[in-house]
C-alpha cells in the first residue's frame, strides 16, 4: 500500500496527499501515520500531508533549490496541501496569494500559510501553521494556475498589512509591472477595506508605489532614496550627446547630475539595458554583459554624469548616501536637470 501512496505523490498528487485521497487508494489513515513517523511524509495539518523528499530536496532544471527559492517552493507545496484539504471553502490570501501570483514577498514571512474563507459569515481562526481569514467583499476570489486565490490587488494589500511597508511596496510594484493590477485599482480596494485594522500601512505602500521598479532591489533602493530625501526620476531616458545612443537608467538624481544603478541577482540575464542603449549587444556570456555595462557606464561619465552602483550588500541608507556623494563629485553641470530623451521607438505616439 505504501507504493500506491508513493506513486500518487510522484504523479497526480504532485507531492500532496489527503486522508480522503488515501482512502480512494485503499489506504487507511494508519498507513499515512506510519509514513509520517518514518519521515516519508510531512504533516501540514490534520488530514493532509506532503512528500518530505519533495518538500526538502526539490529539483528545478536539474538543480536543487536554495534560500528564497526553496522557502517559496515549501510555502507553495504546503499551501497546495491545505487548499486540497479544504476544497472550494478557502482560497489563498495575503503573502500566500502573492506567491501564487508569482510576486515577491519577504522570506521571513513564509513560515505561515494564509487562507481566506470564500463565503461570508465565517469565523477567522489561527492554527499552528496557518491563518484562516474572513472576507466580506464580492468578486475577489479567482482561480490562477489551478489554485483558488484572492485577486492580486487584495493579495498585495493584505501583504502590506501583514508583513510591512517594504514587502508591501515590493509586491505592489511587481503586480503593476506584471499588469496584474493598477494603482487606481489598489486605491479602490483600500477604500473597500476602509474599516479594516492596520490599513494605514497599505495606504502608505500605495503612495510609495510607482510600478516602475523591475526588481525588489530597485524598490528597496527607491525607498532608501526617499528616506534620504533625494529627488529622483526612475527609469529615466538619457541620450548621450548628439549620438544615436540612448540609455534608460534606474534612477536619475536630477538635482545632482547623478545616475544610480541597482545590480541585483539575475541582472546579467536581463538584456533590457542592452536593448535600451541603441548599440548592438550580444546575448552571450556574463563576461560580455559586464563589458557592455562598463561601456554604458563610461558613456554616461563621458557625458558628464556621476555614476553610482548599489548592490544588495550596500543597500542601506548610510552606504547609499556615500555612493551618491562619491558620484556627485564626478558629475558636471551639464548633467544637472537633464530632461528625459527617449529614443524615437520608445516615444509615445
Amino acid at each position: 500500500m505504501n507504493q500506491h501512496i508513493l506513486r500518487f505523490l510522484e504523479g497526480p498528487g504532485k507531492g500532496v496527499i489527503t486522508v480522503p485521497e488515501a482512502g480512494q487508494l485503499g489506504c487507511s489513515p494508519t498507513v499515512l501515520k506510519k509514513l509520517f513517523r518514518d519521515d516519508t511524509l510531512t504533516r501540514v495539518a490534520i488530514g493532509t500531508y506532503v512528500s518530505t523528499a519533495q518538500l526538502h530536496t526539490p529539483v528545478r532544471d536539474g538543480k536543487q533549490l536554495h534560500d528564497y527559492a526553496l522557502a517559496e517552493h515549501q510555502h507553495l507545496l504546503r499551501l497546495d496541501a491545505l487548499l486540497r484539504l479544504h476544497g472550494p471553502k478557502v482560497a489563498a490570501s495575503h503573502q500566500s496569494a502573492v506567491l501564487a501570483w508569482g510576486l515577491p514577498t519577504a522570506k521571513s514571512s513564509l513560515e505561515r500559510i494564509h487562507l481566506v474563507h470564500t463565503k461570508r459569515g465565517r469565523t477567522a481562526r489561527r492554527r499552528e501553521t496557518h491563518s484562516l481569514h474572513t472576507c466580506e467583499l464580492d468578486d475577489v476570489i479567482t482561480r490562477h494556475e489551478g489554485r483558488l486565490v484572492v485577486i492580486p490587488a487584495l493579495a498585495v494589500i493584505g501583504q502590506a498589512m501583514e508583513v510591512g511597508l517594504m514587502a508591501g511596496v515590493g509586491g505592489m510594484d511587481a503586480a503593476i509591472v506584471a499588469q496584474h493590477t493598477t494603482r487606481s485599482e489598489l486605491g479602490e480596494m483600500v477604500e473597500k477595506l476602509r474599516h479594516s485594522p492596520g490599513l494605514g500601512l497599505a495606504r502608505r505602500a500605495i503612495e510609495l508605489t510607482d510600478g516602475l521598479a523591475e526588481s525588489p532591489g530597485e524598490t528597496r533602493l527607491r525607498l532608501v532614496l526617499i528616506e534620504l530625501g533625494f529627488s529622483f526620476r526612475a527609469q529615466h531616458w538619457i541620450r548621450i550627446g548628439e549620438s544615436a545612443i540612448y540609455y534608460r537608467v534606474d534612477f536619475y538624481l536630477h538635482e545632482l547630475g547623478v545616475v544610480l544603478e541597482y545590480d541585483g541577482q539575475g541582472k546579467y540575464g536581463d538584456d533590457r539595458k542592452a536593448a535600451d542603449s541603441g548599440k548592438p549587444r550580444s546575448a552571450g556570456s556574463a563576461n560580455q554583459a559586464l563589458t557592455d555595462e562598463k561601456a554604458r557606464e563610461d558613456d554616461l561619465r563621458l557625458d558628464g554624469f556621476g555614476v553610482g552602483r548599489v548592490t544588495s550588500s550596500t543597500l542601506t541608507a548610510e552606504k547609499v548616501r556615500k555612493i551618491v556623494t562619491t558620484a556627485q563629485r564626478q558629475a558636471q553641470p551639464s548633467a544637472v536637470h537633464r530632461p528625459a530623451e527617449p529614443p524615437p521607438w520608445a516615444r509615445a505616439s
